[in-house]
Formats: C-alpha cells, sequence, structure tokens
C-alpha cells in the first residue's frame, strides 16, 4: 500500500472551515488523555470528568480526517491515537454520503499504511485502526465494485506472505476485524443503518470475498505447518495467535442458506456457539481435497505446549469436526474427510499424557468424530483406520476412567472434573456407535470388541487396592466428610454410570461374571469383618473401604441391570433378554438350578450353600445382592449396627427398587420372547418371587426400625415399599406379607413416628396402595384399621380447637404429621380406590379449613394444607361423580376464602434476601386453581340423574374466587421469580382457555389486572415460556371475540391495544424465532378481531417513513401478508396460509426497519 501523509488526505470543500490544524488543541488532547490514563490518586474527579466530555466532544467534530491523521502523525501519545481513530470511525459513517469515493480510499489506505508504520503501537491501539478500516470497508459494499474489493483483499493476501512477521499481524488483524464486521456475530459496529444492508452485505462477502479470504487462510497454514517447528518470540506467537482466530472465525461462521433464514430475526445475530460448520458445496475442494484438517493437526503439534493456543487450536478442530451440509455429497466424500481427522487424532494422542487443557477438548474431539457425521460413512473408512481409531478411544477412556478417580482431592477438583467431563463424552460416543448398529451393523462387533476393557477398568477405578486401583489410604473420618460435601453419586455420575451399564449389556457375559464375583469376595470379606466385634480404627478403616466398594458395585450393577424408566412402562433391557434366553438355549443355564440359587439367597442358613454352574447369570447377580441384603438384616438383629453403614443400606434399597420394576413379577406381554429361567425365577406365579417381596417387605420394615434417623436411607427404603405397592400384580404379593400390616398398625408407635414427614407421607401412600388390592370386607377392615387413628388423632385435635385451645396445646410437629399423612392418603387415590379415598378424606379436609385460621402464623401449616386440597383435585377430581365433585367445590371454596382472609391482614412483600420457597403456599394456590379446571377437560366420573338440577357451585366460581385473591398479589417483584411466574401465566392462560365465555363477565378491576399482567409478561423478561402463555391467552380471547360478533364489551376493547403490541414485537422488537409461530397465530386472530385497527396500524407505520423505496416496500409487503381479496376469518386454510406467509414478511419488514 503506497504511503500516504496528512497534507495528502483531501476532503471535501468547506468541510475543514474552523478546523485549521492548532497545535494547542493536539496539546489539550494529550492533556485529557494523561488525565483519563492516570492514577485515581492524581486528579480529581472533577478533572476527569472534564476530560471525558473533551473527548466525547472531540468525537462529535464534523469533517475531523485532516485533524485527525495529522494528530496521529505527530503525537507521541497512544491513547490519543486511539481517540483519534475512534472519532474517525464515528465520523465516517455519520458522513458517509457527503464523502467522495476517492476520499474513503485515501483515508483507508493512509490508515492501513500508518499502522504499517507503526509497528510498536500497543495492541489496543492497531486494532481500532484497523476496526475502522474494517467499518470503512464493509460501509461501502454495496457502492464498490467487485474488483476493488478484491483489490483490497489481494493487498491484505500480500501483507500476509511478506516475511516481515508484523505486517503480516496487521494483514490477519485487518481480515479478522472484516470477518467480525460481516459475520453478525454480535461483535459489528453499530451502523445505525438498517438490518437489510447488514444482510445483503454479508452476503455479498460471503460470495466474493470470503472463499477468497479462506484461501489465504489455508495457505498461511500451510506454511506454518511445513515448518520444522515455531518460534515462541512474542512476535511470531502473536502471528500464530491472529491465525488461530481467523481460522475460528471461519469455521464459526454462519453462512446466509435460504433455509436457515429463521436465525436472522433475532436482531442480536445470535451467538454461533455450538452451530456446525456448515460451508457451501464451492468450498468443498478447498475443505475435503487440500489438507485442512492436516494442517490444522501438523499446527497443533506446534502449538500444544502453549495452553492458550493450543486451547483456540484444538477449538477450530473441534469446530471443523461438526462440518455438515452440502460439501459432503455422499459417504465417500464423508470418508475422505473422516479419515485425516483420525490419523491426526492418532498423532495428536500418541503421548503418554495429556496437558490439562486438552483433557476436555480431546475428548470432545473423538467423540464428535463418530458422533456428528452419519455412522454409515463409517463403512467407507479402511478397516484398519476405524480399528486404529477405535482402539486410541478405548485406550483414552480407560485412562479417563483411572485419572477421573485418582485425582480425588481438593487441589485435583478441576482436573477432577474435566477427566468427568471428558469421560462422559467418550462413554457416551460409544453409546452412540451401539445404538448406530441397524445403519451401521458392524458397530455391534467393534463395541464388544472394546466393552469388556473399558467395563472392567471403570469397575476396577471405583473400587480399593486388590480387585481395583484407587489404593488410597484414607481414613474413614477424612472419607466420611470428603463424602458429605459431595454430591450423591447417584446424581453426580448418573450420565456415566447409564453408559457403563449400556457397556455392560454389550457383553453380559463377562460384566455379569465380574460383578457377580466381586460381590461375592466383599460379601464374604464382609461376613468376616462382622465377626469381629473389636471395632478398632483399623477395622474401621477396612469396613469403609469394604462399604465404599460395595457402594460402587450396587451402583454399577443396578445401572446394568435396568434403566431408570421415568414414567414408561418398566421393561428389562433386551440385550440382557437376549442372552438370557440364549444361555438357556444353549443349556449354559436351567431352570431348576436358577430357581434353587434364588430360594437359597433368600435363607440366611442357606445362602453360602454350593451352588450350581446352570444358574443363569442375571439371576445369580440378583441372589448376590438379596445374600448382602439378609446379611445387614441378620447382622442388625445380632445387634452390630454400629458396624454397619447406613450409605450401603441406601445402595442396597435403591438397586431394589431400580430392579423390582422390570424384573419381580414381570409382565410377560411386553416382551416377543421371554427367557424361561428369568420367569420362573421372577415371574408371575413364581414361589421365589412370592418370596423375594416377602424379604424384601420384612427388609423394610427393618430398615425403618434400625435406620429411623437417617433421613436418606428411610426416603430409599420407602420408595422401594411404593415400587412393590404401585403395581397390582406386586401389591397382590405385599399384601400377603403379615410385616406390612404390622407397619401399617405400627405407624403412631415408636420408632415410625421418628421417621421424617416426608417418609410418613409415603408410607401411608404405600400402606393404602396395599389395602386397596384387598377385596370386599377384607379391604374394608384393614382400611379402617389404617386410617382409624389418624382420624381419631385429626378429630380430636379439631375438637381441642374449638374449644378454644391456643396452637400450643398441640405440638406443632404432631399437626405437621398429621397433614403429612392426609396428603399421603390423597396421593394413594387411584381408578380403584377413588371412591374409598374420598370417603376418607373429605371429612378431614373441611377440617383442616379451620387451621388456617388457628394456624395462620405457622406458614408451614397453611402449605401442607393446600398441599393436600392440591393432591386431592389433581388425583380425585376427574374421577368423582357431581355429588362428590359439587363437595370438593364448595370445600375449596372455603378454603379460599379463608385463605384470602387470613393473608388479606398482611402484605405478600419481597426481601431481598427472600427465596421462592418463601412463597411455596402461593405456588400451591395457583397450581391447585389450575387443576380444578382439569374436570371440564377430563372427566371419568360417573353419569349422575338428569333431573338433579344446576350445581350450586362450579369449578369456575371457585378459580374466579381464587384469582380474586391472587390476581392483585402477583405484582413485578413475585414474578421475578421463574416457577411462581410460570404457574400464574399458566392459570390464567387455562381459565382463558376453558371458560372463554365466562372472561367478559368478570369484574373489571380483576379483568383490568389480568390484562395488565398479561402485557407484563409478554416481555421478555420473564422468559420464552411465559411469553407463549400469554400470546396463547390472547389468541383464545380473539377468538372467543371473533365467534361471538362484534361487540364493544370489555375484552374486545381490551384487544385492540395488543394489536400494536404483537405488531411490534413482529417487526420492531428483539425477537426469538421459537415464537414466530405463537406470534403469528394470536397476530393473525387479532387481526380478525380488529381489522380497522390493523389497518390504522399499518398506515402510519408506512407513513411514517419519507424514503419512497422504503414506503414502497412496506406497504407491499402487508399487502402480500393480508392481501386485500382474501377474506380475515378463522377458517384453517386462511390461517394456514398466513402463517406461511408471516416468515417472508417479518424477514422483509425486519430488514428495513431494524436499525444496527
Amino acid at each position: 500500500m503506497e504511503g500516504l501523509t496528512s497534507a495528502e488526505l483531501q476532503v471535501q470543500a468547506g468541510h475543514l472551515e474552523g478546523h485549521g490544524i492548532d497545535s494547542n488543541f493536539l496539546q489539550k488532547l494529550e492533556e485529557a488523555s494523561d488525565t483519563i490514563l492516570a492514577a485515581p490518586s492524581s486528579v480529581s474527579s472533577e478533572q476527569r470528568h472534564a476530560a471525558e466530555q473533551f473527548l466525547l466532544d472531540f468525537h462529535k467534530t464534523k469533517a475531523p480526517y485532516t485533524l485527525c491523521c495529522y494528530f496521529m502523525e505527530h503525537t507521541r501519545n497512544d491513547y490519543v491515537i486511539f481517540q483519534c481513530a475512534c472519532t474517525l470511525k464515528e465520523a465516517i459513517l455519520r458522513e458517509w454520503l457527503q464523502q467522495s469515493p476517492s476520499n474513503i480510499h485515501t483515508l483507508r489506505d493512509f490508515l492501513m499504511q500508518f499502522v504499517l508504520n507503526r509497528p510498536s503501537l500497543p495492541v489496543y491501539v492497531r486494532e481500532e485502526i484497523l476496526l475502522t478500516v474494517a467499518v470503512i470497508v464493509k460501509r461501502g459494499t454495496l457502492d464498490t465494485s467487485t474488483e476493488a474489493r478484491n483489490h483490497f483483499i489481494s493487498q491484505l493476501t500480500k501483507l500476509i506472505h511478506t516475511d516481515n512477521v508484523a505486517a503480516r499481524v496487521v494483514g490477519l488483524s485487518t481480515l479478522t476485524a472484516l470477518l467480525n464486521e460481516y459475520g453478525g456475530n454480535g461483535k459489528g459496529t453499530d451502523f445505525g443503518l438498517s438490518w437489510e444492508f447488514h444482510l445483503r452485505s454479508k452476503k455479498s462477502f460471503e460470495d466474493k470475498e470470503l472463499l477468497s479470504v479462506f484461501m489465504v487462510l489455508l495457505e498461511a497454514l500451510q506454511q506454518l505447518a511445513s515448518l520444522d517447528s515455531v518460534q515462541s518470540d512474542w512476535h511470531t506467537l502473536a502471528l500464530v495467535s491472529k491465525l488461530l482466530s481467523l481460522a475460528e472465525q471461519i469455521f464459526t461462521w454462519c453462512f446466509s442458506i435460504p433455509l436457515l433464514q429463521k436465525r436472522f430475526l433475532n436482531n442480536a445475530s445470535e451467538a454461533r456457539l455450538n452451530l456446525p460448520f456448515r460451508p457451501p458445496a464451492a468450498w468443498r475442494e478447498l475443505v475435503v481435497s487440500r489438507g485442512l484438517v492436516v494442517h490444522l493437526f501438523k499446527l497443533y503439534r506446534h502449538v500444544q505446549s502453549h495452553a492458550e493456543l493450543a486451547h483456540v487450536c484444538l477449538q477450530c478442530l473441534l469446530q471443523l469436526a461438526s462440518t455438515t451440509g452440502d460439501i459432503f455429497p455422499d459417504h465417500k466424500t464423508h470418508a475422505d474427510f473422516l479419515v485425516p481427522f483420525m490419523a491426526g487424532f492418532l498423532h495428536l494422542t500418541e503421548r503418554n499424557s495429556l496437558a490439562e487443557y486438552e483433557v476436555l477438548g480431546v475428548a470432545t474431539l473423538a467423540s464428535r468424530v463418530l458422533t456428528v457425521f452419519p455412522r454409515k460413512c463409517l463403512g467407507q473408512v479402511p478397516a484398519e483406520q476405524l480399528q486404529a481409531f477405535l482402539t486410541r478411544a478405548c485406550q483414552l477412556t480407560c485412562s479417563y476412567s483411572y485419572q477421573a478417580m485418582h485425582k480425588k482431592s481438593p487441589q485435583a477438583a478441576e482436573e477432577e472434573s474435566l477427566y468427568d467431563e471428558g469421560l462422559e463424552q467418550l462413554l457416551q460416543m460409544w453409546t452412540a456407535l451401539w445404538d448406530s448398529r441397524d445403519s451401521f451393523p458392524p458397530a455391534a462387533q467393534l463395541c464388544q470388541n472394546y466393552a469388556p476393557d473399558i467395563f472392567q477398568t471403570y469397575l476396577q477405578s471405583h473400587l480399593s487396592a486388590g480387585d481395583g486401583t484407587t489404593g488410597q489410604e484414607v481414613l474413614s473420618d477424612d472419607m466420611e466428610e470428603i463424602r458429605s460435601e459431595d454430591e450423591d453419586d447417584r446424581e453426580h455420575y448418573s450420565s456415566q454410570l447409564c453408559c457403563v451399564g449400556m457397556l455392560g449389556r454389550m457383553v453380559p457375559s463377562q460384566s455379569l461374571a465380574q460383578l457377580t464375583g466381586l460381590l461375592c469376595e466383599r460379601i464374604a470379606q464382609l461376613q468376616v469383618e462382622l465377626k469381629d466385634t473389636a471395632g478398632t480404627q483399623a477395622q474401621m478403616n477396612r469396613l469403609y473401604r469394604l462399604y465404599d466398594d460395595l457402594h460402587w458395585l450396587l451402583l454399577i450393577a443396578g445401572h446394568l441391570l435396568a434403566d431408570e424408566s421415568n414414567g414408561e412402562v418398566p421393561v428389562i433391557p433386551a440385550e440382557l433378554m437376549d442372552y438370557s434366553i440364549s444361555q438357556s438355549q444353549m443349556g449354559v443355564s436351567d431352570v431348576a438350578a436358577t430357581q434353587s440359587e434364588m430360594v437359597c439367597s433368600l435363607h440366611i442358613d442357606r445362602m453360602f450353600q454350593a451352588t450350581s454352574d446352570k444358574c443363569d447369570d442375571i439371576v445369580r447377580l440378583v441372589c448376590k445382592v438379596f445374600m448382602l441384603s439378609e446379611l445387614e438384616r441378620y447382622a442388625v438383629q445380632a445387634q452390630l449396627d454400629p458396624l454397619l453403614s447406613p450409605e450401603l443400606s441406601r445402595d442396597i434399597m435403591w438397586f431394589f427398587q431400580r430392579w423390582a420394576g422390570p424384573y419381580l413379577l414381570m409382565q410377560e406381554k411386553h416382551y416377543p420372547q421371554v427367557s424361561l429361567p428369568l420367569t420362573c425365577a421372577f415371574g408371575q406365579g413364581s414361589d421365589s418371587a412370592g418370596l423375594a417381596v416377602q424379604t424384601l417387605v420384612s427388609k423394610v420394615v427393618s430398615n425403618f426400625q434400625v435406620w429411623t434417623s437417617e433421613g436418606e436411607v428411610t426416603e430409599d427404603t420407602v420408595q422401594l415399599l411404593l415400587t412393590l405397592t404401585e403395581n397390582r400384580d406386586r401389591c397382590s404379593e405385599v399384601v400377603k406379607c403379615e410385616k406390612l400390616w404390622f407397619l401399617a398398625m405400627q405407624q403412631f408407635c415408636h420408632p415410625f413416628v421418628l421417621l421424617s414427614a416426608n417418609c410418613r407421607r409415603h408410607l401411608m401412600k404405600a400402606v393404602l396402595f396395599a389395602a386397596s388390592a384387598m377385596s370386599g370386607e377384607v379391604r374394608a377392615r384393614y382400611w379402617t384399621q389404617t386410617m382409624q387413628p389418624l382420624h381419631d388423632r385429626f378429630q380430636a385435635m379439631v375438637q381441642r380447637r374449638a374449644l378454644g385451645g391456643s396452637p400450643q396445646t398441640d405440638r406443632l410437629l404432631d399437626v405437621r404429621s398429621l397433614l403429612e399423612l392426609l396428603c399421603g392418603v390423597a396421593e394413594a387415590a387411584r381408578v380403584d380406590n377413588t371412591t374409598l379415598v374420598f370417603s376418607a378424606i373429605y371429612p378431614r379436609l373441611r377440617d383442616s379449613v379451620c387451621l388456617l385460621d388457628t394456624f395462620q402464623n405457622y406458614p408451614e401449616i397453611i402449605v401442607l394444607v393446600l398441599d393436600a386440597f392440591k393432591e386431592t383435585i389433581l388425583r380425585q377430581l376427574c374421577y368423582l361423580n357431581q355429588d362428590d365433585s359439587l363437595k370438593l367445590y364448595e370445600v375449596t371454596l372455603q378454603l379460599i376464602q379463608t385463605y384470602a382472609r387470613v393473608h388479606g391482614r398482611r402484605q405478600f412483600t419481597v426481601d431481598v434476601s427472600a427465596e421462592e420457597d418463601d412463597f411455596n403456599d402461593l405456588m400451591l394456590l395457583l397450581d391447585m386453581l389450575t387443576q380444578l379446571m382439569n374436570k371440564d377437560f377430563v372427566d371419568f366420573g360417573s353419569t349422575d340423574d338428569a333431573g338433579a338440577g344446576e350445581p350450586s357451585v362450579e369449578a369456575a366460581d371457585v378459580v374466579i374466587c381464587g384469582l380474586d385473591f391472587v390476581v392483585p398479589l402477583m405484582n413485578t417483584e413475585l414474578l421475578k421469580f421463574p416457577s411462581l411466574c410460570l404457574q400464574y401465566f399458566k392459570l390464567v392462560s387455562f381459565l382463558c382457555e376453558v371458560y372463554p365465555d365466562r372472561v367478559p363477565r368478570l369484574p373489571q378491576q380483576l379483568f383490568s389486572n389480568i390484562m395488565a399482567s398479561l402485557q407484563l409478561g409478554l416481555s421478555s423478561d420473564y422468559g420464552e415460556d411465559v411469553q407463549k402463555l400469554c400470546l396463547d391467552t390472547l389468541e383464545c380471547l380473539a377468538i372467543e371475540c371473533v365467534k361471538s360478533g362484534p361487540s364493544e364489551g370489555q375484552v374486545y376493547q381490551a384487544l385492540q391495544h395488543f394489536v400494536q403490541v404483537v405488531l411490534d414485537m413482529l417487526i420492531l422488537q428483539p425477537l426469538n424465532p421459537d415464537l414466530l409461530d405463537v406470534l403469528g397465530e394470536t397476530f393473525y386472530a387479532l387481526i380478525c378481531c380488529h381489522q380497522a385497527r390493523y389497518a390504522q396500524l399499518v398506515n402510519q407505520l408506512v407513513q411514517s417513513h419519507t424514503d419512497p423505496s422504503t414506503t414502497e416496500r412496506l406497504a407491499a409487503a402487508f399487502q402480500h401478508l393480508t392481501p386485500p381479496d382474501v377474506p380475515l376469518n378463522m377458517e384453517k386454510t386462511h390461517r394456514n396460509r398466513f402463517q406461511a406467509r408471516l416468515q417472508t414478511f417479518v424477514m422483509e419488514v425486519r430488514s428495513l426497519l431494524t436499525v444496527r
């Protein structure tokens, strides 16, 4: 670039009037800059403020080009140069139309030359000058010829190819600034121009210059990668940093693909994180065939010792591994791209160890190579290459598994987390490969080749020295303290354990044998330790290590045998069912041996007898856990509980809960083929299955008696009992157990009264499930025996209240316990026992209303009363007949009125330290009102006498009464709590959807408050879900107005305002693309409701623009959206066509009106 001076910089005549070069002004500028940069103790706040104002005024100088360039050349103050660059950038954008192209090009060339002549400029000054150059180039995109822009890019290319490192850094920095400005990534300068300008400029840059920039990058990468090593001097590292920054920008570039235009509806230009690299087909040769991947991996080897550079280079490789789109026309091209990736990965990981900053990136890279690309393309990869890659991935998985468990110290917590995250990535890679068996059949055998090593390593890395590799000598007290501070292993390692369980199912023969053998050894060791009652520190340390081993063995075994059902029907994993069937068919296992071992494991005196090798492997593993459970139970009976671990008891309960769902009394109808040994051991009609249920119930009762004070143990225990009683087949076996009825009768006796309130609630629920499974008189008798103690205590408490007793008469804990039990009764309702449950709970609900008055200053009591009502409505209302429904409506109305009266005496104030849990009562009330309306959607209640007449109270009456109290409370402070806010808007939306005819008749003040809250909820402050609910509410109201015809009611008048609100959301405000569909549906309904208002708003918007071109295009866009010859009504065809036209409309109008 030719050298220019400020004297040669010409601007239009007249623009320099009053701006002659004044050296005193330069001195003032330098003084202001020095004041800004001075230490706080050196200048006063008034001096600093005056200096800031002086610089701000300088930025507003008209036509400052010659002035700024002169100052830049004649000052030695770097901050002055920076301020001059800022001033030039603002001026050229402000005065672009007043400048000739030659003046603009001259200014651009001057700035480039200035930076080249001053290689010692601070980085921030250089970058600001080059940013100004990039702004000039982008602003002229639509005004200058392609040749002129290509010429500028070619000049930058020459700089990058020179031997001068400083000049190369300038060239790369300029390209980086250009990509920032064109990329629409939120880093660009505010031009004050329409969004259309930015989109057109970006598209033009992509079509013409971006490929040239990419070619420059590729050549530079090739040049650096060809070196034997990269020097570590500052200039060279800066050059590499710029090169990698440029590469990262290109690999994260969001190309303007028409099918993805919806992304650009967001004014903020969405962040590009996690977007795939989707280059056009024209880039295929450069990306696939020119060694791009090879060059990047070679460059990584040069910079891997520099943490920051290595991180950026690894990010580039990760983004490149996400490449997708038209660049890959077939699987062969995919394979051509993958092969060098696998080779580079092998070379990158051939070292014995990785640096900490590489751990997660390398694991993610391996995962992406196998999960991003279609698995079918792996068939095109040479078999030796794929085998080598998977072997290395297996080695890494094993290494990470080992490292994650061997850095268990506070000092290594961060590194441990990195290895854990990396291990999750790698394990998920293997499960993804296994799941691709249908599209890539060799995946099954490949996974089975490596699964044994991974499973065994993971297992051993979690066990103590001997069978495992952990080997740390840690005192039990220290480790208990560490564990108490850690998250529960089940939650913390949930993802890992699920993947390891899947890996075990890939090779069930090895994994089941390993787990069974290790459990046998640990049980034998535990039996030996329990015989020694000395209780020395050495013994306690041995026991701790033993319990920790059992902890991990049970966790892994549970995840191997079963998946978490999450509301679905729990089934035995197909891999295990197939394995058990194959064992039986090959004669490896038989029914008699399997049943014998199952029965032996349930008797303490027979469990250590020699067993047959013919037992089914799955059953054998379960038998070992039963042996462990029984050993623990008999150790308790022998009063050895000081030597036992509550954590072990938790793990046993968790294992049985996870196992019982799919296996115990298994449902054969869910499987195309079943294993005979499994059916005989666990299936319906099996003696051993019934015996297993009795054993589990006995263990439940034992745990409640022994571990009463251990809340986590009792919670896992009661969850097992619920698993046993929720299923009718299992429950039919449970009710045969005498200990269950002992448990039911002793709920109000010691030690069961010491159980946590939540545990007692679930215990009551489980007992009532069991009682409901009985029939006839037996059920009635057991039901009465179970419920009578609760009724008696409740009645006594209410009578004391009636006699004027104070709240202190009853211990607060006793009242809370009774209400928790009442909630348990409500939760026990099912379709087969609704009548029984409601008849029992209704009197208690009626009595509970008066507790709100008595215990108005005890929030926990109020919450429990509301919870009992909410659970009753949720689980029973849809099954109740009209009479019982009316009873529930009436008592709920009394509850709301009492609650409103009590809380009318105090305000809901939000303290600075308030948390969402402080408003649980309000949350429950909102949820309860929402559930009340379900009756009008789902009603399984029996048909009543048609001549019974209209009910005195309906669900809508109760809901509106509740809303009348709640809505005034919902101020902006309360709506800041996400769950509370969401529940409130759910209620309002549901009301308008279910009872749209009642909304126009709402009290005027209540209706106004609701509409005001909808206006508030439409802002982005409360999140996408709340916005959708508010829009759905408006749509329901608008549709109802259209159906009912022209009206001047309060709903019709209120909706008129929202036509403009929704229109502004569509075309003016920052728009979440995920809201576009619901916005369109709501907007169309509002247009149909208020056609005149819509026409008025369109006319105002069009007429507000003076540019004829803009006016014409806006009018055309609206006419295309709502053509004059198309009627505006709620017919489905018209609504669908409107939705189809909406995206084009929004893109067109936002590009004209959005300014950035």
